[in-house]
C-alpha cells in the first residue's frame, strides 16, 4: 500500500509541476483577465507548495481552499484542452484538503 501511495505522489508532484509551468507560461504570454487569473495560481501553488516544503501541513491545508478557487477561476477561463492543468491542480487541492498529502 505504501508503494501505491508514493507512486501516487510522484505522479501527482509531477502533476502539479507541469501544471505550474504551463500557468507561468500563459501569465507570460496572455493578457488581460486570463493573464492575471494564471499569475495568481502560480502564486498560490508556491506559497502552498513552500509550507509543504517547510512541513507546515496545517498552513498547506489551509491555503488549499484558496487554491482550489483560484484553480476554479483557471479554468473556467482556460479553453480547449489545456483545461487539464487547472484541474489537476484543483484534484491536488482536494487531496490536500481531504487529509491524504502528509508528511512524516
Amino acid at each position: 500500500m505504501e508503494m501505491i501511495l508514493l507512486i501516487t505522489g510522484i505522479f501527482a508532484g509531477i502533476a502539479v509541476c507541469m501544471a505550474t509551468l504551463h500557468a507561468l507560461s500563459q501569465a507570460i504570454l496572455l493578457q488581460g483577465r486570463a493573464r492575471w487569473a494564471y499569475l495568481v495560481q502560480v502564486l498560490a501553488i508556491l506559497l502552498t507548495m513552500g509550507l509543504l516544503l517547510e512541513r507546515e501541513v496545517g498552513l498547506a491545508r489551509l491555503s488549499a481552499l484558496p487554491l482550489l478557487v483560484i484553480s476554479t477561476w483557471v479554468f473556467a477561463v482556460e479553453h480547449g484542452w489545456y483545461r487539464i492543468f487547472p484541474a489537476l491542480v484543483q484534484l491536488f487541492a482536494v487531496l490536500l484538503l481531504a487529509g491524504y498529502v502528509a508528511l512524516q
